[in-house]
């Protein structure tokens, strides 16, 4: 954890949306190189209700998407991790870029990789099937 958060303070602040969120870009020079997924990463946060205290880091490239994977010891995810103590929401940028649904999950889009990474938050747990069971009785409520 204290390796990521040495990562982080050498990247650049995307942008504080109006509901609070620090986004971080990692792997690009400048944040337009990014803006393939800042975009929809920040619609996406914005709509699945992150905390307005939460940080979110996308990995715009595969190499640093690699690297914060390993600093991470999150070796299990092609997607997103999120790391409950640094407050702190990881990005793999290229899952912007595939075709839909998203191949090696069975979260099939960007937004639902998300919304499961909520339910991490939400719970306050590392268990997979928590944070999605926690997303599913969520979905139920709004229904």
């Amino acid at each position: 954890m204290k390796a990521l958060l040495r990562v982080l303070s050498i990247l650049t602040v995307l942008a504080t949306p109006a509901t609070g969120q620090k986004v971080f870009v990692a792997g690009t020079k400048t944040v337009a190189e990014c803006d393939y997924a800042v975009r929809p990463l920040v619609s996406d946060v914005i709509a699945v209700g992150f905390p307005r205290d939460w940080s979110l880091v996308v990995a715009c490239t595969p190499a640093m998407w690699e690297h914060l994977r390993a600093r991470a010891d999150a070796r299990a995810t092609q997607t997103a991790f999120t790391n409950l103590a640094g407050r702190i929401t990881v990005v793999n940028g290229a899952i912007y870029l595939e075709p839909l649904p998203l191949r090696g999950t069975v979260h099939r889009t960007p937004r639902i990789v998300l919304q499961h990474e909520r339910g991490h938050i939400f719970c306050n747990c590392g268990e997979e099937w928590k944070a999605d069971r926690f997303v599913i009785n969520e979905a139920a409520r709004v229904y």
